[in-house]
């Protein structure tokens, strides 16, 4: 799965928990396939960081109710590769509000 297909993927999986607005993409495959996500979703920011070269994603969290530049993000998961099963999505939806 490449970052495009991982963004397909993860929008639907929240579409089918949450309303969401898209906040920043930007995608680099000709650069290991590099990507950053950005959604808010229930009144914070989620972010996702794809470094393609060590194949590593991490998800990060704002506090409530910041806005996008300036907001300040914690780690709150970090796995090898693209996938994230609907389950653990819920969960840290679930937990973050």
């Amino acid at each position: 799965m490449n970052f495009e297909e991982f963004r397909k993927d993860i929008e639907a999986k929240i579409a089918s928990i949450a309303e969401f607005e898209l906040q920043e993409y930007h995608y680099e495959p000709h650069s290991f396939g590099n990507g950053i996500l950005a959604y808010r979703i229930k009144g914070q920011f989620h972010k996702f960081l794809y470094d393609g070269r060590e194949n590593e994603l991490t998800w990060l969290v704002s506090k409530p109710h910041e806005k996008y530049f300036g907001a300040t993000f914690k780690e709150i998961f970090k796995t090898d590769g693209l996938e994230l099963d609907l389950g653990r999505i819920e969960k840290e939806i679930k937990n973050g509000t």
